[in-house]
């Protein structure tokens, strides 16, 4: 299966997230808790404060044997 290594991941594991969405209902910017570094974050894309919220969202793989782990899983999950 050549360039079998460059297709994307799918179907990765999904949990609910906390996330800071913008509070300006024209705006869709919102970012994972995790990745805020501020007590109480304003929305990169307009400077509105943004609103505590939770979200489901895939899992963030963060270790190359965690990507080698999910991409081994995917190639079982096509040939079966």
């Amino acid at each position: 299966m050549p360039y079998s290594w460059n297709k994307p991941l799918e179907n990765l594991p999904e949990e609910m997230t906390t996330i800071w969405s913008c509070g300006r209902d024209e705006c869709n910017g919102w970012i994972r808790d995790s990745f805020s570094f501020k007590e109480q974050p304003t929305c990169p894309m307009c400077k509105t404060a943004m609103i505590r919220s939770e979200k489901v969202l895939p899992i963030l793989v963060t270790t190359d044997q965690e990507i080698k782990h999910y991409r081994k899983k995917q190639r079982a999950d096509e040939i079966s």
